[in-house]
């Protein structure tokens, strides 16, 4: 499945950029592919010859594909841990977004995978990533909010529905400049949140002065509105992973009321699409 999401079938024409969906090479197609690659895909040809390489000097790799905006996995520590006990490395295989004709993305780890099946059975990578979830929750460690099965949420609020609006002053409210389409600034708040639900450790992760830099000079006023209004909430739902509860670092918009209609900030930071492939990214139990 994570191969798929990612690697580039083979076409029958000379290698050119497309911006046509090309058919994609299911794993298991992929891992007999690099068996025998089509003469003309230098991509995978090197690919492989660099994992052949790299094999001969005694060098395994545990791969996991990267492309633009994927995050890293949340057992990335606990699975390199385990990788060096059976002497192999873990290592994220980066791919392009641009997609050549007649050319194969993925083939270097489909080769170090096919290594991986053979010295330590078919199993083996799926189980260690299972194995790392396992040690991260015994750990108690600390895991990023878009990397959770189920991210912390606003209690009455579903998952996706991460922002808040918060009331300024009068005074405050003059003040503050918007933008050509009307959004005034805003202010993403990071902060922790235990299993128990209990929120610390507020920072700014992101200051949205509206384009004009005259908001600049109550940035802080602002982040401490959007703290006061983030501790209103007083329990919140917590983030999980495999159907435990884990401590999370969380993030939540913070938006502020004015005089001036204004329309609602976007949530960029975390897509749905990107929360829903980074899903595909960890082990089903």
């Amino acid at each position: 499945m994570i191969i798929q999401l990612f690697a580039c079938g083979k076409q029958n024409s000379k290698d050119k950029p497309s911006n046509v969906d090309q058919p994609n090479k299911t794993e298991n197609q992929l891992l007999k592919y690099v068996q025998k690659p089509a003469v003309t895909d230098s991509i995978c040809i090197k690919d492989i010859k660099k994992a052949k390489n790299d094999v001969s000097k005694g060098k395994i790799v545990f791969c996991v594909p990267m492309g633009f905006g994927s995050p890293q996995l949340r057992q990335e520590k606990r699975l390199r841990e385990l990788c060096k006990k059976y002497n192999i490395v873990f290592d994220y295989e980066m791919f392009s977004d641009i997609k050549m004709m007649g050319q194969t993305q993925g083939c270097y780890g489909a080769y170090m995978d096919k290594i991986i099946a053979e010295k330590f059975g078919n199993s083996f990578k799926e189980n260690l990533l299972v194995q790392a979830d396992r040690i991260l929750l015994a750990s108690n460690d600390t895991v990023e909010y878009y990397l959770c099965d189920r991210r912390p949420q606003i209690p009455g609020k579903d998952e996706y529905n991460t922002t808040l609006d918060a009331n300024v002053s009068d005074e405050l409210n003059n003040e503050l400049k918007v933008d050509k389409d009307g959004h005034l600034p805003f202010i993403d708040i990071g902060f922790y949140i235990n299993k128990n639900g209990d929120a610390s450790g507020y920072f700014i992760n992101y200051f949205y002065d509206g384009n004009n830099e005259s908001n600049q000079k109550f940035k802080d006023e602002l982040y401490k509105i959007g703290v006061e209004k983030l501790k209103t909430i007083k329990l919140w739902e917590t983030g999980m992973v495999n159907g435990q509860k884990v401590n999370t670092q969380n993030n939540v918009r913070v938006g502020f009321t004015t005089k001036v209609k204004r329309k609602a900030a976007t949530n960029t930071r975390l897509p749905k699409a990107r929360a829903k492939f980074n899903l595909l990214l960890q082990p089903n139990l």
